[in-house]
């Protein structure tokens, strides 16, 4: 049989079968296995490949023949010809060291492809593997899970992270008032179709005056800044104050000075010069109604000046005394828990009459300050008249409160005033009328069984006076109340609550008498940490569902539909409705995203809710300098109280937190607060302490609102303080430390400020009773409640004389034993007069008393105190005096945080700063 001469070609032998690839070397045949042999013994072969042919070809087989010297193609070998064909097997000396080795190679290449098929099942297995000891285990090298570098506190503490605005405002139905992006201030004119934005003051010259509040007169010719802020109590404060005129070419005057021709001062009882025309501090000055004239507080006193230009100031009241007699402005226990507001002082809408609260503080010992209101005429400066509005029948002869007061509508013959009594569980809502201003009372409200009313915000009236709406508690089953909005006709003496559900109420915004809607400001049922805008219609329509309130920001994909992505990481809000014009036709409101995005805000038709334009968008300022850092994330939960309460948590889990790591142990840090009518956690954007302890520290850092809490039950802290709400911290955190195991049992802390700071010597005054804490930090606390005011301690706890039991029981130093020793620092400013510092010496005194080490700071040094000796060392580089600070410790605020920070470095044995710089390089070489 002759064979077919196949040329040689790479192509040819890539493209054929194993069975199939045969090349001969010039065309020879080999007709029969002896030469086949001669042909292998002689060197003229590098491989075989044989095709078995059966035995009609009596045995012979076609070979191809490659030269090694010529040719260096590897072609592939069919092994099994070579085994199954005994005619070859039989003629072939097998023996030959060539031959045998190269068949032997075939041989093996058999078993290496199925060792190599092992070989992989065994790496899949041990990779299988590995995945499932890290899923089980849940170690992973946290480094790699994050991005961005870590917080500083410098980089928190100066403020840039949180967007800060000027307060913007309504200055008519068409005009809004607002910072604009860029630094300005800025009007929106919603007068025509074309809206259009004007710059009214340049950022330049808010920036060169630091510029920290203003007033818009009503005609916007004048804006008046306020500048050089020093704080006083809580409310209150001294500034400069300067009037810019838009329409001059050198809009600036001078900081204002007060220009008084003389008076009688009933404690100096002689004629007062005139002070010199320099820039004083004064304690507040604001426009008068809808004039461009002014109203001026200086050392106690009212004072007016007709224009912004004119040369003379008149005195409108005579009897302020330094920290003992205030008009037109609260004192300190006014600003601490009674009014919201550092004025006192509400004028006519004509400008023509005044009304202004005097405060009287000169009785000592336990007496409340006497307050007065009154009305003046101020039509005529050269004749002023004055009348005594006295409060309702029911309330004289008594102790009283007065909560807010203004004029109703337009009228400068009207005034509402809202007072409250002592016990704080009866407020009364009177209408006072010229010419005698007496006040008739219009509506009462009193707080259920075993519980106060909260101070609300003044009622808000028809145009006409007949009705008001206020916010009252609603009670909504059997033991939960509710913050909602009541209806009250004074002309019919009708009561309708509007507003209904589980959740509260937090401001009336607007009432649109003209197409009878009411905007308000409330949370969502099940979601008290958000804050979203509400409308529903008043009493006076005939509509069915005019007491169905309807959500406008709840469902984005409802009402806001055409913006829903404008406002997709929105959940908490504040708007600013328009004031209705009777002629126009439509009327709009500016609805602020407040969190937990970057802040933004945009107008909207008031009646379709139609988008109409942007306002202003921190984000894309802000979003570059929040990126470049590793932040926490932010999950919201509940945990379940006793009697059905159910407490409201918010987790910040640091940068290098994943659901997977399991196992994972991390520090936790609580901020406690708990304060009646406090809330804690909220879903508005901000960028605190908590945010960078997180982020640099790699802690879990808590916040929580247990029963007490706004939009909680506070009847279980009727009469009695430091038990319900302190053991409700206690329970939600050995909770958290059950339900979630990436939490760090043995290393728990807790901290806070004010009642919070209370609340931590409580919970650690708690002994052997707890075991969730190991440290806390208490900064300017409450310790005795007989000495802190008494507007807020007697609305909860009573009067000491009918409640003295639960005055001794709140009382935190008598859980002073029980602190464990080396587990307190307490911190506390001299010149604080929300919680005097008494507190803090009362508490150390009664740890030093009980041999307690602990550590104090509140002078030059951090001091570690005991019974028996006092050591001091330096907690940082450098000591501060906390001497002339406040309850805020605002100057040495650095100093604070660093101190806080090192003692639960201590304490929950963080990561040194050192150590955080080593893992900053693992980071990055992770990366690489």
């Amino acid at each position: 049989m002759s064979t077919k001469n196949i040329e040689l070609a790479s192509s040819h032998v890539r493209g054929t079968s194993d069975s199939e690839k045969f090349e001969l070397i010039r065309g020879e045949p080999i007709d029969n296995k002896e030469e086949h042999q001669r042909a292998s013994v002689q060197g003229r072969f590098r491989k075989i490949s044989c095709r078995q042919c059966g035995t009609a070809h009596e045995g012979k087989c076609e070979v191809s023949v490659v030269h090694d010297k010529q040719f260096a193609l590897n072609v592939p070998i069919d092994r099994s010809p070579i085994l199954s064909d005994p005619g070859f097997s039989a003629a072939i000396k097998w023996d030959h060291p060539f031959i045998s080795s190269e068949l032997a190679l075939h041989e093996d290449e058999g078993h290496n492809w199925w060792s190599i098929i092992f070989s992989l099942l065994v790496i899949g297995l041990v990779i299988a593997g590995i995945v499932a000891a890290i899923f089980l285990v849940g170690y992973v090298d946290e480094l790699l899970y994050w991005h961005g570098q870590r917080m500083q506190l410098e980089e928190f503490l100066q403020g840039e992270l949180t967007p800060r605005r000027l307060p913007s405002s309504w200055i008519s139905s068409t005009h809004f008032v607002f910072e604009a992006d860029d630094g300005s201030l800025s009007i929106l004119n919603t007068k025509h179709s074309n809206f259009t934005v004007s710059i009214l003051v340049t950022n330049h010259t808010l920036r060169q005056l630091n510029v920290k509040g203003y007033q818009c007169s009503k005609d916007l010719r004048y804006v008046l800044f306020q500048h050089n802020l020093k704080s006083v109590f809580r409310q209150s404060f001294t500034a400069h104050y300067t009037i810019y005129d838009v329409n001059k070419e050198s809009p600036f005057t001078a900081p204002m000075a007060l220009r008084d021709d003389g008076g009688i001062t009933t404690f100096q009882l002689d004629w007062s010069h005139p002070p010199k025309a320099q820039p004083e501090r004064l304690q507040y000055v604001t426009w008068l109604g809808h004039t461009t004239s002014l109203l001026i507080v200086f050392n106690n006193d009212i004072y007016h000046r007709s224009s912004p230009t004119d040369e003379s100031d008149t005195r409108l009241t005579f009897t302020g005394q330094p920290d003992t007699v205030y008009n037109g402005i609260p004192d300190w226990l006014y600003q601490e828990d009674v009014l919201q507001s550092p004025e006192a002082m509400w004028s006519s809408y004509d400008g023509t009459h005044l009304l202004y609260a005097t405060f009287n503080d000169s009785e000592p010992g336990s007496s409340n300050p006497w307050v007065q209101l009154w009305v003046v005429d101020i039509s005529n400066l050269t004749s002023l008249e004055y009348h005594l509005v006295l409060p309702p029948k029911a309330l004289i002869g008594q102790d009283y409160y007065l909560t807010s007061a203004g004029w109703t509508g337009q009228k400068n013959t009207q005034v509402t005033v809202v007072w409250i009594n002592r016990a704080q569980n009866l407020s009364i809502v009177s209408a006072c009328l010229s010419p005698n201003w007496t006040c008739v009372e219009t509506h009462a409200e009193r707080a259920l069984e075993k519980a106060w009313l909260d101070i609300q915000e003044h009622p808000m009236f028809s145009p006409d006076g007949d009705s008001f709406l206020m916010l009252a508690p609603v009670q909504e089953g059997s033991r939960e109340s509710y913050t909602h909005i009541k209806h009250v006709s004074v002309t019919q003496q009708h009561i309708a609550v509007l507003s209904h559900g589980r959740h509260e109420v937090s401001k009336i915004l607007a009432w649109d008498t003209v197409s009878h809607q009411i905007y308000y400001l409330a949370t969502e049922d099940g979601k008290p940490g958000q804050r979203h805008l509400y409308v529903v219609r008043d009493p006076s329509t005939d509509d069915p569902r005019r007491l169905e309130s309807h959500c406008i920001t709840c469902n984005l994909e409802d009402v806001l539909w055409s913006s829903r992505y404008l406002y997709g990481n929105c959940t908490h809000f504040s708007a600013q409705v328009s004031p209705r014009s009777e002629s126009s036709n439509s009327s709009f409101y500016v609805l602020h995203c407040e969190g937990p995005g970057l802040p933004l805000a945009a107008m909207h038709n008031a009646i379709t809710h139609k988008f109409v334009s942007i306002v202003y968008d921190t984000r894309p300022q802000r979003w570059p300098l929040l990126e470049k850092y590793a932040m926490p994330t932010k999950r919201s939960l509940e945990v379940p109280l006793p009697q059905g309460s159910r407490a409201q948590v918010q987790l910040f889990l640091p940068p290098s937190w994943r659901e997977e790591l399991r196992d994972a142990a991390y520090p936790v840090l609580v901020e406690v607060n708990g304060r009646p009518g406090s809330k804690s956690v909220t879903e508005q954007f901000k960028v605190d302490w908590g945010t960078y302890m997180s982020s640099h520290c790699d802690v879990v850092y808590v916040k929580l609102d247990v029963r007490g809490a706004r939009g909680q039950s506070d009847r279980a802290l009727y009469h009695q303080l430091g038990g319900i709400e302190v053991q409700d911290q206690v329970t939600v955190l050995e909770h958290l430390l059950e339900k979630n195991k990436y939490l760090d049992k043995t290393r728990v802390g807790l901290w806070g400020w004010g009642y919070g700071g209370y609340v931590t010597a409580m919970v650690l005054g708690l002994g052997n009773q707890q075991k969730v804490f190991k440290c806390g930090i208490s900064v300017s606390p409450i310790a005795d409640w007989l000495y802190y005011n008494s507007a807020f301690t007697e609305k909860v706890l009573g009067l000491p004389t009918e409640n003295y039991k639960g005055y001794v029981e709140a009382d935190a130093t008598q859980r002073a034993r029980n602190i464990p020793k080396k587990s307190f620092f307490l911190m506390h400013g001299l010149a604080d007069l929300t919680a005097p510092y008494q507190h803090g010496i009362s508490l150390a005194r009664a740890l030093a008393e009980a041999g307690i080490l602990f550590r104090y700071q509140a002078g030059q040094r951090d001091v570690t105190m005991s019974g028996v000796n006092q050591t001091a060392r330096p907690m940082c580089d450098r000591a501060k005096s906390y001497a002339d600070e406040g309850h805020h410790l605002e100057g040495v605020l650095e100093h604070v945080y660093r101190s806080m920070q090192t003692f639960f470095e201590e304490c929950l044995k963080l990561d040194t700063e050192e150590q955080m710089k080593e893992r900053e390089e693992k980071k990055d070489d992770a990366k690489k």
